[in-house]
């Protein structure tokens, strides 16, 4: 196989995973985040980590509870 076809064949195979993951990813939501500001999408991941760091928290308390 000369140099050419293996470049072809590797961006063909290359491309081929890109679709794959792509069936899996929401475009509209990253459209979405894309259309906000730096700022606005650094306090929307900061909102994210307090609401997981609750969520840990209430886990904790839940499982002492329980003993």
């Amino acid at each position: 196989m000369s140099e050419g076809n293996r470049e072809v064949a590797a961006r063909s195979s290359i491309d081929d995973v890109i679709e794959v993951y792509k069936r899996d990813v929401d475009r509209t939501l990253l459209r979405e985040n894309l259309r906000k500001s730096p700022t606005e999408r650094l306090e929307a991941l900061q909102a994210r980590q307090r609401f997981g760091e609750e969520l840990a928290r209430a886990e904790r308390e839940a499982r002492h509870r329980r003993g």
